[in-house]
C-alpha cells in the first residue's frame, strides 16, 4: 500500500485518493476512506457524483506511478469526459471505504480511455473515462493562461 498523493499533481483539499493498493501496466486499484473533511462532503456523506473525480484521480495515480518508475514527476492530465456512468446510491457513507479500480483500454499519443469501477458496500459504480496527458505540461499550461 502506497500513499497515492505522491503520484498525483493535487494538493489538499482536492485529494480524493488515499492509498494506491496495486498497480501494473494495465490497471490500478486505490482506496479512499470517506471523512467529513473531504471537499464536497455533506452530513449524509460524500455525494456519489464525485465518483468521476475519484476515478480520474486513480487514473492520475496510475499514470504517476508509471512515470515514477521512470524517474518522472507527476504530470497534469485532463479529464475529457465520461460515458456510461452508473450511480446506484446518492452518497458514500461517512467512515466507509471505497475501492476504485481503473483499467487502461486505450492509449495513443497522450489520449487514453479507462474502464473504471468503484466498489462500495454491495454496489458497483462503473464508467468509462476519456483522458489526455500532454507530452509537455509546461507548454500546455502556458497555452491555458
Amino acid at each position: 500500500m502506497m500513499d497515492a498523493v505522491q503520484f498525483i499533481p493535487h494538493e489538499k483539499p482536492m485529494v480524493f485518493v488515499d492509498h494506491l493498493i496495486e498497480t501494473n501496466d494495465e490497471f490500478a486499484i486505490a482506496e479512499l476512506t470517506i471523512r467529513p473533511e473531504l471537499m464536497f462532503c455533506e452530513t449524509e456523506g460524500l455525494p456519489t457524483w464525485t465518483s468521476i473525480e475519484l476515478m480520474a484521480q486513480t487514473v492520475s495515480a496510475y499514470a504517476g506511478h508509471k512515470g515514477h518508475s521512470k524517474g518522472q514527476q507527476p504530470r497534469i492530465g485532463f479529464l475529457l469526459g465520461t460515458r456510461k456512468m452508473q450511480l446506484p446510491v446518492p452518497y458514500f457513507e461517512l467512515g466507509s471505504v471505497v475501492r476504485i479500480r481503473v483499467e487502461q483500454s486505450y492509449l495513443h499519443e497522450g489520449l487514453g480511455q479507462f474502464n473504471c469501477e468503484i466498489q462500495y458496500k454491495e454496489h458497483n459504480f462503473t464508467a468509462m473515462l476519456s483522458v489526455y496527458e500532454p507530452a509537455d505540461n509546461d507548454d500546455m499550461i502556458g497555452k491555458l493562461k
